[in-house]
């Protein structure tokens, strides 16, 4: 595995191409090859309503379930199930070649149950998609003698079963606890066709499974009760910590051409993904208007593959911040009942290569459609573009619409007057 990231290594740094001896690359339809590092390309998605806020809710309370912050949990008012998925475009290209691919994707289901509203005791359930590998690279070349052409692929990614709960003390302080398994695959692929029969074809695959627990703790503080000022009078400060994932791995080789295949065990040992830190604040001006931003950290130089790092990776974080327009209480149109969201999102990305940093930014919008008291569907749009053409490097352009559907019901609560 960590030859074939040496050779997409190349392949983004693009340093044989125009050196015009024989090689050129083409990326084909697939997935970026940014996630070719680590695990792949991390899911900082939360929930339909903080994607559509360019933010990962770290200290947005509300009737929904955060994926990140357990803590964020306290003030659900009914048992809410919901099921998250999305379609996106992907534009990547360099200086050589332009290639798109579409696709969908399913995000997560998720249920949490408040037993006691007044104390915020509520539990949380789900599973979720944390990472994503896909990627195929094309290289044409020349070995003085023969043409040939070799591919590059990979695909899988990390997933999550999830269980928290969350409770409030000295109605002001919302904590949280999460223990989440995780479990997933890589599969990375070398293939070499000659187009010739006097030439041996050589197809090289790596395999990584890997599966490990580990822990999320969250804490708001509800400040603005603390506060004499009407203003910040909803004021909230939020805290978010991921242990590091130490994932049991394997590794297994297959070698093969067209007289035959092996399987060879190349490694047994841990992918080590670090610590993850997060702060956020909230406020709610005006009864109207909510405005949240967050800071998500992680420091990559420290994940390891099998007892070794990668230097192409590097400290990250991650800053967004989202603004969301409140239902107008007491009005009969369907559009006063709605809720509307817009926001952005600045990442410093874990990935640098020949010096240059692969950053990401984008713009979100969304909105919140009512179908009952209980019910309702969230829609979101992401516009974003991660890395560059300089240097001969990769720029990937995503366009996304994201949907989650809330089902929900009164479990263990007796519903208010104005609930029934």
């Amino acid at each position: 595995m960590k030859k074939i990231k040496k050779i997409i290594l190349v392949l983004l740094l693009t340093a044989i191409l125009g050196s015009g001896t024989g090689y050129s690359q083409e990326i084909l339809t697939s997935g970026s090859p940014y996630s070719v590092f680590g695990i792949g390309d991390q899911n900082y998605f939360t929930s339909v309503r903080t994607f559509s806020m360019g933010i990962q809710g770290i200290s947005l309370f509300g009737n929904y379930v955060n994926t990140l912050n357990p803590a964020t949990l306290t003030q659900m008012r009914s048992t809410l199930i919901t099921v998250t998925g999305n379609y996106g475009f992907l534009k990547s290209s360099n200086n050589i070649s332009e290639n798109q691919n579409s696709g969908g994707n399913f995000l997560g289901f998720n249920i949490g149950i408040p037993f006691d509203q007044t104390n915020g005791w509520v539990m949380a359930l789900g599973f979720n998609s944390e990472s994503l590998m896909n990627y195929r690279v094309k290289v044409e070349g020349n070995t003085g003698y023969q043409q040939f052409n070799q591919f590059y692929a990979g695909k899988g990614g990390l997933s999550r079963i999830n269980a928290g709960m969350s409770y409030n003390i000295l109605r002001m302080i919302s904590i949280g606890l999460e223990y989440d398994y995780s479990f997933g695959e890589l599969k990375q692929q070398n293939f070499i066709n000659f187009n010739n029969s006097s030439y041996t074809n050589t197809n090289v695959k790596s395999e990584i499974d890997f599966r490990k627990s580990f822990l999320k703790g969250g804490i708001i503080f509800e400040v603005g009760k603390i506060f004499r000022s009407f203003t910040l009078k909803d004021l909230d400060l939020g805290f978010v910590f991921q242990s590091g994932i130490n994932l049991s791995s394997t590794q297994d080789g297959i070698f093969g051409n067209a007289l035959g295949a092996d399987t060879v065990l190349l490694n047994s040992g841990t992918l080590n993904v670090p610590d993850q830190f997060g702060l956020g604040l909230t406020n709610i001006f005006n009864n109207k208007y909510l405005v949240s931003a967050d800071v998500l950290y992680q420091d990559w130089s420290k994940y390891t593959e099998f007892g070794q790092t990668v230097p192409q990776l590097k400290k990250s974080y991650r800053a967004g911040l989202g603004i969301e327009i409140l239902p107008t209480p007491n009005k009969p149109g369907f559009f006063q009942k709605m809720t509307y969201r817009l926001g952005g999102f600045y990442e410093n990305g874990k990935i640098q290569l020949s010096g240059q940093d692969i950053n990401a930014y984008g713009f979100r919008a969304g909105v919140n459609i009512p179908l009952s008291n209980f019910n309702s569907i969230d829609l979101g749009v992401n516009y974003s573009i991660r890395g560059t053409n300089e240097n001969n490097l990769i720029q990937d352009q995503f366009l996304n619409f994201t949907m989650g559907v809330n089902f929900g019901e009164l479990w263990f609560i007796r519903p208010k007057e104005e609930d029934q």
